[in-house]
């Protein structure tokens, strides 16, 4: 079993995606496509992330229902009231096991220290040629499995955040 932090953006064409009302996420991009099939199961958890203000945050996590995919579930994913209804793969996550994060987690340097795995090279942010949002976030753009040990570090910070 895997588990994931994802990356989202606000768009413009007002698409939601990730929906946290309905606790679904979908995608189409083949790699990551890919990942969330080979990685993602019942039981994994997922970890959601963005920008603002110039700072980054991990707002929410969804403990893994189902994983959803166009070739087995299209009648389902046709039903699905949010955007990722469009999407090769959905994943829903759990009513009870779940998190929005009412106080967003700063996902900064002293978060990253402790995900070891996403294996950040801060030397640039270091030499002032990025910020650490910029060194953040080109790190983290594709989606990126966690190991166990990080995702209890995270649930625990998440805990009384919402």
């Amino acid at each position: 079993m895997g588990n994931l932090l994802i990356k989202y953006i606000y768009r413009e064409d007002n698409h939601v995606d990730p929906n946290f009302t309905y606790l679904t996420y979908g995608d189409s991009d083949k790699t990551k496509v890919g990942l969330i099939q080979n990685c993602v199961e019942p039981g994994s958890y997922v970890f959601f992330h963005t920008s603002y203000n110039n700072k980054a945050y991990i707002t929410a996590y969804f403990y893994v229902e189902r994983v959803l995919t166009k070739e087995r579930h299209q009648p389902e994913i046709h039903c699905l009231r949010t955007d990722s209804s469009v999407d090769e793969v959905v994943i829903l996550g759990s009513r009870e096991r779940s998190k929005i994060l009412t106080y967003p987690l700063p996902f900064d340097k002293n978060a990253v220290d402790n995900l070891e795995s996403l294996n950040i090279d801060w030397s640039k942010v270091e030499n002032g040629e990025q910020t650490e949002l910029q060194t953040i976030s080109n790190s983290t753009r594709m989606h990126r499995q966690l190991r166990d040990q990080e995702v209890q570090w995270l649930l625990n910070v998440c805990r009384n955040r919402g």
